[in-house]
């Protein structure tokens, strides 16, 4: 008898827990079950079907700065460029203060090799985040190719005061202060560079010339 009141309790246990979960995923908004969806098909790398996931309920929850954030990024990943920057721009006119778009409209745009736009990018990271890395890091780069090194010159070294450990700001700032005629600086990162990534062939090119 006691093994049978023992029983019918873990039954019954189970059967509260099962009615709770259910009960708990009923009441679960369609934007949560959407979105925890499509997170598990990108985990698979399948983007069309975590991109139907959301669009199934887009309409209702057009709004939403996560939504279009994500589907902005789904659509890079799924190598469809042009909604995804429909997608990011939506994203940043509901947060205009939000650098995480504006990061986002680089990948499409430098996929469509659209180098202004990445340029223009960059620029409005800045003006929302003066000592953002990767916006200094990578404006820095553009205008170094540019030639304008004493630009470039102000941004790679806010990347590297951040980051002087890597070896993007070493290299490209390396390179900056060598058109500048700054050959101790230039020979000192470019050292570091080369540390950094061994047998790297543009530091050891700078070296090269700075010996």
């Amino acid at each position: 008898m006691k093994k049978y009141v023992l029983l019918s309790s873990a039954s019954i246990i189970i059967i509260i827990l099962i009615f709770t979960a259910n009960l708990i995923s009923q009441k679960q908004p369609d934007i949560i079950k959407s979105f925890n969806s499509s997170i598990e098909f990108e985990k698979k790398t399948d983007y069309k079907k975590a991109i139907d996931e959301l669009t199934k309920i887009y309409e209702a929850n057009k709004n939403s700065y996560l939504l279009n954030l994500r589907l902005g990024w789904l659509y890079y990943s799924n190598a469809d460029y042009n909604n995804s920057l429909k997608y990011y721009n939506v994203a940043q006119s509901i947060n205009i203060n939000s650098v995480e778009p504006l990061i986002g409209l680089t990948y499409p745009h430098a996929a469509l090799k659209m180098w202004d736009k990445l340029s223009s990018d960059y620029l409005d990271i800045l003006k929302i985040d003066s000592n953002n890395y990767t916006a200094n890091l990578r404006y820095g780069q553009i205008i170094l190719n540019k030639a304008d090194y004493k630009g470039a010159k102000t941004y790679l070294e806010k990347a590297y005061s951040q980051y002087p450990g890597l070896y993007d700001p070493n290299l490209s700032l390396g390179w900056t202060y060598y058109y500048l005629g700054s050959y101790a600086k230039a020979k000192e990162l470019l050292t570091n560079a080369l540390m950094l990534s061994p047998g790297d062939k543009l530091a050891q090119q700078g070296l090269d010339l700075v010996k």
